[in-house]
C-alpha cells in the first residue's frame, strides 16, 4: 500500500470498526431471543456410518472449552466450533488453539433478522483478529424441537445412532456443559468424531485474511474489549461536536450582518477614476473553458484599460492556441513549461503592466460589473487584497446543488465572518484582486504549499495589509461533475490549507488577528469539526440499532434543522433562492463522510510528507451555458 494513496480506505475501515465495536460491546449483553438451554441435539444429515460430526455452538467458554479441547486432543478427534464475536475477543488464545489443533471455526448469531447479520459481521472480524483467518462457515440452520435432549443419559442414547448410522452431534458450550463433556469422553473411544465439513463434504472453510481485514479486525477487537472506555470517549466527542456545531452556527448568525456593516464602514477610495487593471489567468489544460473566461473579462463594464495575460503552464490540449485564435484586443498569451500554478501566477504578474492586479482561474466567468466591484476596494487606505464571491455555475444536478450549498453556506459565509474579524485567510483563486505593492512585499505567490491562494493571503494579512471580502464581485465557476474529481479537488484543497496553516503557525505568537482568530477558526471548523462530525452519525446508529436511546434521533434531527436554518440564512445573505435547500439534509449525510475522508487522508499525507502537484479537474464546458443564462437574468433585472 503506497503511503497516502489508500489512507482514506483505511480511515473508513477504522471508523466502521469503531462503530461495530461500540455496537458489539452492548450487543453481547442483550438476551438472545429464541435461545433454549439445550446442551445437545442430533439431526440426520448424510453423515458416514459410525461417524459423529461434533458441532459446538456459543463459545469459546473460558472454563469448559479448554476441557472439551483437552478431551478431543487425547483421541485426535476434531470438531466444528461456531463462535460468538464477543467471546472470541474475550478468549482469543482458545480460538488460536482451535485452529492450531485442526478444528473448524465459524461464526454464529442467535438474534433474528438484520441483527443476525450484524452479529455475524462482529464474529467474523473477531475471528480474523484472533487467528488471522476468515471463515466461510456460518450456522444458518434453525434449531428444531426434534431430538433435543436435556440430560446426560439422553446424550448417551442420542450419541449412539441406531444401526451405526452417522449423525451430527450438537453441543452448546455454556455453563451447562460439564456433564456433556464427561459423556463425550465416554463416547470418543467408540466413535469417529470429525468436523462437519469433513463429514458431509465441502471446501475448506478457512482462508487467510488480508492486511486491510486484519487492520480493521484488530481495531474492532480493541474497541470491543475496551467498549466502556470507547462509549465514554464517544460521549465526550459527541459533546465536543455539539459544542462546535452550535458555536459555528451562533458565530455565523451573529456576525454575518456585522460583516455587512463593517463592509459599509470600509474607508472610501479617494475620488477619481478606477485604475487600469491587469488580469492574470493561469491555465493548465483549460481549452474547454478558457474561451468563455477570457471573453467575459474583455466584455467587462470597466471604465479603465483592462489587460488580460493568459499564462499557459505547459498545457497539452492546445489552450494557448484557443486563446490566440480569439484575437481579442488587450489579450496576451504566454507559454511556459509546466511548473505549477504559483509559478504561472508569478510569471503573469511579472509581465503585467499595471499595479492593480486581478488573479483568476481559467474556468471563471465574470459578470459585467464584477471587475469594477472587485478592484474598487483597493483604493481604500491599507487594503492590500480583495476577495470576490465565487458562485457555482453548473448547479442543476444533485452534486452541483450540493456544491452550490457548500459554497454559499460554507465558504462564502465563512468569508463574511472572517471579514468581520479582519483575518480573512483565503482569497479564492477564482476571483481576487491585489495591490502589486502587497504581493511584492510578501515575495509573490509562493509554491511552498498546494493552497497558494491561502498561503499568499495569510502572508499579506500578517504583513499588515487589510484583506476584505466584496460579495458584489460575483464570478461563476464550473465545479466537478463526478465524485472522483470532487474528492480529488477537496483533497487538494484540504491538504494545501493544512500546509498553509502549518507554514504560518508562528502567527499565533504575533500581534495580528490571523494567529489569534483566523488560524483558530480554521483549526476548529475546517479540521476538528469535519474530523469529529461522523461520530454524530455513529451515535445515531448506535441508538437506533442497539441501545435504548430514543433521544439519539431527535437530537440529530435538531442539529440538522439548526444547520438547515443556517444554510437558508446564508442563501438569503448571498441573494440566492431557497429552493435548493431541499437537498441540504442529504448533502449533510453525504458530505460529512466525504469531508471526514478528505481530512483524514490530508493529515496522513501531510504526516508522511508526500508531495502533490497542481491538477486540473476534467471540464465539461457546461458552466459557460449555465452562466450565460444567469447573466441574461442579471441584465434583465
Amino acid at each position: 500500500m503506497k503511503r497516502g494513496v489508500k489512507a482514506h480506505w483505511v480511515s473508513l475501515g477504522v471508523l466502521l470498526a469503531l462503530l461495530m465495536g461500540v455496537l458489539s460491546f452492548h450487543a453481547h449483553a442483550i438476551s438472545l431471543p429464541g435461545h433454549r438451554d439445550a446442551p445437545i441435539r442430533v439431526t440426520d444429515p448424510p453423515v458416514p456410518e459410525r461417524t459423529l460430526a461434533l458441532v459446538v455452538h456459543g463459545g469459546p467458554h473460558p472454563r469448559w472449552t479448554p476441557r472439551l479441547l483437552d478431551a478431543l486432543a487425547r483421541t485426535g478427534a476434531k470438531a466444528t466450533f461456531h463462535l460468538v464475536g464477543a467471546r472470541v475477543n474475550e478468549n482469543p488464545d482458545l480460538v488460536r488453539r482451535m485452529v492450531a489443533e485442526g478444528h473448524e471455526v465459524g461464526v454464529e448469531s442467535f438474534r433474528p433478522g438484520e441483527l443476525r447479520l450484524l452479529d455475524a459481521a462482529f464474529a467474523q472480524s473477531a475471528l480474523i483478529a484472533a487467528a488471522g483467518v476468515r471463515s466461510e462457515l456460518a450456522e444458518r440452520d434453525a434449531w428444531s424441537p426434534d431430538l433435543e435432549v436435556q440430560d446426560v443419559k439422553a446424550i448417551a442414547e442420542a450419541g449412539a445412532p441406531a444401526n451405526g448410522a452417522g449423525a451430527v452431534l450438537r453441543l452448546h458450550d455454556t455453563s451447562s456443559t460439564p456433564g456433556a463433556v464427561e459423556e463425550l469422553r465416554r463416547l470418543l473411544p467408540d466413535h469417529r468424531f470429525t468436523t462437519r465439513t469433513e463429514a458431509v463434504g465441502g471446501p475448506p472453510p478457512h482462508a487467510p485474511a488480508d492486511r486491510v481485514e486484519l487492520a480493521t479486525a484488530h481495531a474492532l477487537a480493541w474497541s470491543q474489549r475496551n467498549g466502556d472506555l470507547l462509549v465514554l470517549l464517544l460521549d465526550v466527542v459527541i459533546g465536543a461536536v455539539a459544542a462546535l456545531a452550535v458555536l459555528r452556527v451562533l458565530v455565523q448568525l451573529g456576525l454575518a450582518h456585522t460583516a455587512r456593516r463593517l463592509h459599509r464602514e470600509l474607508p472610501d477610495a479617494p475620488p477619481g477614476p478606477l485604475p487600469p487593471v491587469s488580469v492574470v489567468v493561469p491555465a493548465y489544460n483549460e481549452a474547454v473553458t478558457i474561451t468563455a473566461a477570457v471573453r467575459s473579462l474583455v466584455a467587462s463594464d470597466y471604465p479603465a484599460p483592462v489587460e488580460v495575460v493568459v499564462v499557459d503552464d505547459g498545457s497539452a490540449d492546445g489552450t494557448a492556441d484557443v486563446v490566440r485564435a480569439l484575437d481579442l484586443p488587450g489579450v496576451r498569451v504566454v507559454t511556459r513549461e509546466n511548473g505549477g500554478k504559483a509559478e504561472a501566477l508569478n510569471t503573469g504578474v511579472a509581465l503585467a503592466g499595471h499595479d492593480a492586479l486581478v488573479l483568476v482561474d481559467g474556468d471563471t466567468i465574470f459578470e459585467p460589473g464584477t471587475l469594477a466591484a472587485l478592484v474598487a476596494p483597493l483604493g481604500a487606505p491599507g487594503v492590500g487584497a480583495v476577495s470576490g464571491n465565487v458562485k457555482v455555475a453548473n448547479r442543476r444536478g444533485l452534486l452541483g446543488r450540493w456544491q452550490h450549498l457548500e459554497y454559499t453556506s460554507g465558504s462564502n459565509l465563512d468569508r463574511q465572518i472572517l471579514n468581520a474579524w479582519r483575518c480573512l485567510p483565503t482569497i479564492p483563486g477564482a476571483v481576487g484582486a491585489f495591490r502589486r505593492e502587497a504581493l511584492v512585499e510578501v515575495g509573490g505567490v509562493s509554491s511552498d504549499t498546494l493552497a497558494e491562494d491561502t498561503d499568499v493571503t495569510m502572508a499579506i494579512t500578517r504583513a499588515g495589509w487589510r484583506v476584505v471580502y466584496e460579495p458584489g464581485a460575483r464570478a461563476w465557476t464550473e465545479v466537478p461533475a463526478g465524485l472522483r474529481s470532487l474528492y480529488r479537488q477537496r483533497y487538494r484543497w484540504s491538504y494545501g490549507t493544512f500546509q498553509a496553516m502549518w507554514k504560518h503557525r508562528v502567527a499565533v505568537r504575533e500581534q495580528g488577528r490571523m494567529g489569534r482568530l483566523g488560524l483558530l477558526y480554521l483549526l476548529l471548523f475546517h479540521l476538528l469539526l469535519p474530523l469529529l462530525a461522523p461520530v454524530m452519525d455513529v451515535y445515531v446508529l448506535y441508538g437506533a440499532l442497539v441501545a435504548d436511546a430514543p433521544a439519539a434521533l431527535p437530537i440529530w434531527l435538531a442539529f440538522l434543522a439548526l444547520q438547515t436554518a443556517s444554510a437558508g440564512y446564508a442563501l438569503r445573505l448571498d441573494g440566492e433562492s431557497l429552493r435548493p435547500l431541499w437537498a441540504f439534509p442529504l448533502q449533510q449525510l453525504a458530505y460529512r463522510q466525504l469531508t471526514y475522508l478528505v481530512v483524514v487522508q490530508s493529515l496522513v499525507t501531510a504526516a508522511h510528507g508526500v508531495p502533490l502537484r497542481w491538477q486540473s479537474i476534467q471540464r465539461t464546458g457546461r458552466a459557460d451555458a449555465v452562466s450565460r443564462e444567469v447573466l441574461v437574468g442579471v441584465e434583465a433585472a
